[in-house]
């Protein structure tokens, strides 16, 4: 399991530094008619994603700077300390939106007002205040990388995981506001981690046991993005 383990840590480093590029800064476009009844769960979510927000954050490192930093395992903006699973802030905003949590739907599933609902909290789960990172500048429709990465994480975190005691599994729980979630400066204590936190602190939805190839396949997998979900860098 040990070794297993080890692999499991450079893969979620992966992950998480893809999916912090879920919902980034830049302020949307207006909303039109059009947006109104063709969106789709990609284009500006609306007001509501900006809502609050009274300054932009400090200006981020690129896409491809992050992706570099993550596929070395290192990062200036890793945290102190890995962030530890906990429970998500926004289920009763889930609950509201109308979304049936004992049998989450996958993203592009849920219907229009649904999409456009959810857009604000996977923003706020990641500490963003505006959409650009998962969306491309001027063109909210336009399919990028992240938001194929930020599909694939709904998919397969948000819809068939769960917390130990059977809880509802969001975005925040891992990221708590955070794009940064690991500490990896220490390859024993991320594995640690990883098996206490990402092994023993999450079940599945199906009651099957929770184990390393859960995500990373039987032939445990490294590179999930692109050799799993075949998504290029």
């Amino acid at each position: 399991m040990a070794a297993r383990m080890k692999h499991a840590a450079l893969a979620l480093a992966l992950w998480m530094g893809a999916f912090a590029g879920a919902c980034g800064s830049t302020t949307p476009p207006p909303e039109t008619a059009a947006d109104k009844d063709d969106f789709d769960g990609e284009s500006s979510p609306g007001d509501d994603a900006t809502a609050g927000s009274e300054s932009a954050k400090a200006q981020k490192p690129s896409k491809s700077e992050k992706t570099a930093a993550a596929d070395e395992g290192e990062g200036d903006e890793a945290p102190a300390k890995s962030t530890p699973i906990q429970a998500t802030k926004f289920e009763a905003d889930l609950k509201k939106i109308g979304i049936n949590l004992k049998k989450i739907p996958e993203l592009e599933k849920l219907s229009t007002a649904q999409k456009k609902k959810v857009m604000p909290l996977l923003q706020k789960a990641l500490g963003y205040d505006t959409c650009q990172g998962c969306h491309a500048e001027g063109d909210f429709k336009k399919e990028t990388r992240d938001m194929k990465v930020a599909r694939e994480m709904w998919r397969h975190f948000v819809v068939p995981l769960r917390s130990e005691s059977g809880g509802t599994l969001f975005c925040d729980s891992c990221h708590a506001g955070n794009e940064h979630v690991l500490n990896r400066k220490d390859k024993k204590a991320v594995q640690a981690f990883m098996e206490e936190e990402y092994q023993y602190k999450l079940a599945r939805a199906d009651k099957e046991d929770m184990e390393c190839g859960t995500c990373h396949g039987d032939a445990m997998e490294t590179k999930i993005i692109e050799k799993l979900w075949n998504i290029p860098k």
